[in-house]
């Protein structure tokens, strides 16, 4: 008897599992309205199809099944998730210790708060993801990651990835006071910094092949002592053992262009210094902020440097900087019109700021900026720079079904967002349709 109980058991914990999964395997049709996929032309009246969290279709001849759950958007827009490029949300910076000026191997993973309140309010705008990266106090500071706001309060399941670019700053200041003298003083340590990694990984690479010979002798020793026991035969001597160097690891990686170096430069002399950096020792290089970037167009778009730039207006910023003196709002129309491949993102004065993404990419459009390219800058292009664009960006099949669902144009001012789903999942849905 307590035999068949534990069948009639075990059956019905395997139902709910199935249960479960079959609710988890949902199918969403969106269906009517402008469907905007970034990566190619809109769609009008078309249908995305989603299944497993994924984009399974997307086009105005979709075949929809009779049990899908149908979401109308007729009369509205359909876009993939905006993403902020130099977001704060999640990030505790008195957890996170950048004291010393050479600390590649901080990960901003360790300071990160996913508990925050304000993570509602901008999924609410239609951001569904972040790039946080660390403050920018240290020369080279720590890895950034891109995160989901999919609602949860575990890191590891808003994680969608990490390790996305070292963050390291030339002529930021200090309480705003600022020199030449010190802004040359910083590309310097970067620089040496960057030939110590030379030297290590020369080392290491040195190591290795020694380790390899005293392998092939050691085995050649070992075979002789069994075929001539008694023969005496030298035994190879072992190499010192190597140490390895986590900074040193870190910006090998970085030499060996494994992941870019992201480099926060605001005036000319810095941005140039910067682009100065990656000729020399050949690294992938993501210019940060490049506030005077529209004074050295010609010099960036010959560099080949992708440029993550913000804040658009310097509205966002909660005090005026001495980085900011000469900043233009035209600056993303020109460093654009230079077909130099072009990031937006707010920059704000905190976490929340991130809920002001389209505002930043209108502030871009009004100011001579392609339409079409500012709302890649905050969506595809930005996805393709971060090395994330095989998951989100676009409307594509295959990707996550990240999107967002607007009464109007997203760059409309006017327009409001309707619905936010990521990864097929409502996780924001307006109640007053007015």
């Amino acid at each position: 008897m307590k035999d068949i109980k534990g069948i009639v058991v075990f059956a019905s914990l395997f139902l709910q599992v199935l249960s479960a999964g079959a609710l988890g395997a949902e199918q969403v049709a969106i269906q009517g309205g402008t469907i905007l996929p970034i990566s190619g032309a809109a769609i009008e009246n078309g249908i995305v199809l989603i299944e497993n969290g994924k984009i399974a279709a997307i086009g105005r001849n979709v075949a929809v099944p009779m049990d899908v759950r149908s979401i109308d958007a007729s009369d509205k827009f359909v876009m993939p998730g905006l993403i902020d490029v130099q977001s704060r949300l999640f990030v505790i910076e008195s957890e996170f210790n950048e004291g010393r000026s050479i600390a590649p191997e901080l990960n901003i993973l360790d300071g990160l708060d996913p508990f925050i309140k304000e993570a509602p309010e901008v999924a609410a705008q239609g951001v569904t993801a972040v790039y946080i990266t660390p403050a920018g106090r240290s020369l080279i500071g720590g890895s950034g990651a891109v995160l989901k706001l999919n609602g949860s309060n575990d890191v590891g399941r808003m994680l969608l990835k990490g390790d996305i670019a070292v963050k390291a700053t030339i002529g930021v200041s200090a309480n705003n006071q600022s020199s030449s003298l010190g802004r040359l003083a910083q590309y310097s340590s970067i620089r040496e910094a960057l030939l110590s990694t030379k030297i290590y990984m020369h080392q290491r690479e040195k190591h290795a092949r020694e380790m390899a010979e005293y392998n092939k002798k050691r085995a050649e020793y070992e075979k002789k002592k069994q075929v001539r026991p008694t023969e005496k035969v030298e035994k190879p001597k072992r190499p010192d053992r190597f140490r390895p160097n986590p900074t040193r690891e870190v910006l090998a990686k970085v030499l060996s262009k494994e992941i870019p170096l992201q480099i926060e430069a605001h005036r000319v002399t810095d941005i140039l210094n910067a682009i100065r950096l990656a000729d020399e020792f050949g690294f992938t290089l993501i210019l940060d902020k490049c506030t005077e970037g529209y004074l050295v167009a010609d010099e960036i778009a010959r560099s080949k440097a992708d440029v993550v730039l913000g804040p658009v207006t310097v509205s966002f910023v909660e005090t005026p900087r001495l980085e900011y003196r000469n900043h233009d709002v035209r600056n993303a129309a020109i460093l654009s019109k230079r077909g130099i491949k072009l990031a937006l993102g707010v920059s704000g004065r905190d976490g929340a700021s991130s809920k002001f993404v389209a505002l930043a990419a209108s502030i871009a459009v009004a100011n001579g900026m392609d339409k079409d390219l500012a709302l890649r800058a905050v969506t595809l292009t930005l996805a393709e720079i971060l090395g994330v664009a095989d998951r989100i960006g676009s409307l594509d099949v295959g990707k996550d079904a990240d999107i967002v669902i607007l009464s109007g144009h997203p760059l409309d001012t006017l327009s409001r967002v309707e619905m936010v789903l990521i990864e097929g999942k409502t996780v924001f849905e307006r109640k007053d349709k007015q």
